[in-house]
């Protein structure tokens, strides 16, 4: 989703001219420069970036902020920063919340930091920018996530073998656990207490097909796909192999935690349901 005219076309930009309006004034102590740095690293660690991406985009950002050298650590929640400039030095280490994946946002600060590079866009305007960003609604609303969610569980139930009874029941479990799981991190509950009432809210919807279908299993498998950490797996995999195996060690931890709160929603309702997966 594009930002709502953050920046001028290259076109209308304003240049040196005396009558141009004054530009946004910039980050002016070396410690603003780095609070801006820990926004944009926070910002891309937050929505799904891995390490390698934040500290690569953040030593892009020191031309740009007049700084002779940055040295960064990121951790999964974590960002532990220090920029020279001349003789002075300053660090500071910043906690990043959990959000959740967010191609949007990511794709947003993306394109700011490449007209930033470019010398298109202050300082100042880039902090503007990355606050704009940082409270941008989702690209689609929660009926389409929740309906959406729903489709693809169906979906795999169908891949997985079920008729079209366990298909109808894995959608409607998957929408409704894919709505509490919304609900819950609405309500800032705890993440992994999150995934385990998530899990069992899918496991017991879908568990009527028991009596609905012929083919129960696909359905109560499928139903809690939605729970899978494919992103956060996939940038475990991408820290380790590019070095950053504190980042990539935490992160697959956390997926394992993941897999094994599925797995305890599941488990408790195959061993309620006595069902043979």
């Amino acid at each position: 989703m594009p930002l709502a005219d953050p920046i001028p076309p290259s076109s209308t930009i304003p240049g040196p001219a005396a009558n141009s309006p004054p530009a946004t004034p910039g980050p002016a102590s070396l410690s603003d420069r780095v609070d801006l740095l820990v926004q944009t690293g926070s910002l891309l660690l937050q929505h799904g970036a891995d390490a390698g991406r934040v500290e690569a985009s953040l030593r892009q950002m020191e031309a740009g902020l007049g700084i002779d050298r940055i040295d960064a650590i990121v951790m999964s929640k974590t960002i532990l920063l220090t920029a020279t400039r001349q003789e002075a030095h300053h660090t500071r280490v910043a906690r990043v919340p959990i959000v959740g994946v967010n191609m949007n946002s990511l794709n947003e600060v993306e394109q700011v930091l490449g007209l930033f590079q470019q010398g298109r866009v202050t300082p100042g305007q880039l902090a503007v920018i990355l606050d704009r960003i940082a409270t941008l609604p989702h690209h689609y609303s929660r009926g389409v996530i929740v309906a959406a969610t729903g489709l693809a569980c169906a979906a795999f139930c169908r891949l997985f073998g079920g008729d079209w009874a366990a298909l109808a029941i894995t959608g409607v479990a998957a929408a409704v656990a894919a709505w509490v799981r919304m609900e819950l991190n609405r309500r800032q509950v705890n993440y992994f207490l999150v995934v385990l009432l998530t899990a069992l809210v899918a496991s017991l919807v879908a568990g009527s097909a028991l009596w609905l279908s012929q083919t129960p299993q696909s359905a109560l498998t499928a139903a809690v796909l939605l729970l899978v950490p494919g992103v956060p797996l996939i940038n475990a995999s991408v820290d380790i192999l590019q070095g950053h195996i504190s980042a990539g060690l935490a992160r697959a931890t956390t997926s394992l935690v993941v897999f094994l709160g599925i797995a305890l929603g599941l488990g408790i309702v195959v061993r309620l349901l006595q069902v043979q997966l």
